[in-house]
């Protein structure tokens, strides 16, 4: 849940106006909502403030704090793209971040001068035991890294890092 102060109760609203509604409780001192666009779903409680003069994210000191963290940066992702492409597709996730750190690893060992049979066998099946001669030549653990490598290879030229400023 994200916690909005705003002296603008509609305002709120106004970022989520391609969003469908799911639940709405009012309160004396705000409201709760729930929207859902797709897959996505965003819950808010707005709190109303008269002396704000611009909208504020309240963030509780408690154990979701990293998890309140994530869901407004999120939304901040979600009400700043237009209407068409704020799909939510712009948040990596955390299996995402682990696959483009691997390729980034991947490609720092090339550049240091390792071999495919190197990063396989110390960076991708570290508990496997190393195949030698012609079964490391046709195995499927040579085919998977050199695919792991092109991919590499081919996110570093390509520009990983509007990747990661979610450009």
């Amino acid at each position: 849940m994200i916690i909005v102060e705003t002296s603008n109760p509609d305002l709120p609203l106004m970022w989520l106006s391609s969003w469908k509604p799911l639940a709405e409780i009012s309160t004396s001192v705000g409201k709760h909502l729930v929207y859902t666009r797709g897959n996505s779903k965003l819950r808010l409680c707005i709190q109303y403030r008269a002396a704000l003069p611009v909208p504020a994210v309240s963030i509780p000191c408690d154990e979701t704090y990293e998890l309140r963290i994530a869901a407004v940066t999120r939304m901040h992702l979600i009400t700043r793209a237009s209407s068409s492409t704020s799909q939510g597709a712009n948040v990596i996730t955390h299996n995402q971040r682990l696959r483009l750190s691997r390729f980034l690893a991947i490609h720092d060992a090339l550049v240091a001068g390792a071999s495919s049979r190197d990063l396989a066998y110390g960076l991708i099946f570290p508990n496997h035991r190393p195949l030698v001669g012609a079964t490391w030549k046709a195995s499927s653990e040579r085919r998977q890294i050199l695919r792991l490598i092109a991919q590499a290879r081919s996110l570093v030229s390509c520009g990983y890092r509007d990747i990661l400023l979610h450009r």
